[in-house]
């Protein structure tokens, strides 16, 4: 919703630096819980099929989310590619377009009041 490319590794001083973002503290320093949770794995997604909406997201039908039983929360979520059929047809036939694109930037996070923190897990 405000971008995640917010993490840059400066190999010289061997330190993680953290732009002014939703997971900093609200003055744009550092939220130190954040830089560490963000930051301790050592795995990153690639992807050659993908498609990236920003704030451009299309309504997607809720007989679709709800086929793949979605739920609008946070965390890390596996759905079965079996399961998700209908909405990769979607996709595939009604945006293809998009596929491989930035459509748009994401939200803009200078709209956003929201922040996150790992510390407490919470938005505030």
């Amino acid at each position: 919703m405000v971008g995640d490319n917010i993490y840059h590794y400066d190999p010289k001083s061997d330190e993680w630096h953290q732009a002014d973002s939703h997971h900093s503290n609200a003055d744009g320093s550092v939220n130190p819980h954040n830089l560490v949770t963000d930051t301790k794995s050592d795995k990153v997604l690639i992807s050659r099929h993908f498609f990236y909406f920003g704030r451009d997201a299309p309504t997607i039908p809720r007989n679709l989310l709800q086929t793949i039983g979605f739920e609008n929360g946070r965390n890390y979520r596996v759905f079965d590619a079996t399961t998700c059929v209908g909405l990769i047809n979607w996709l595939q036939t009604s945006l293809l377009e998009s596929l491989n694109r930035v459509t748009a930037d994401p939200f803009d996070f200078e709209n956003s009041e929201k922040r996150y923190s790992a510390g407490d897990n919470k938005i505030s």
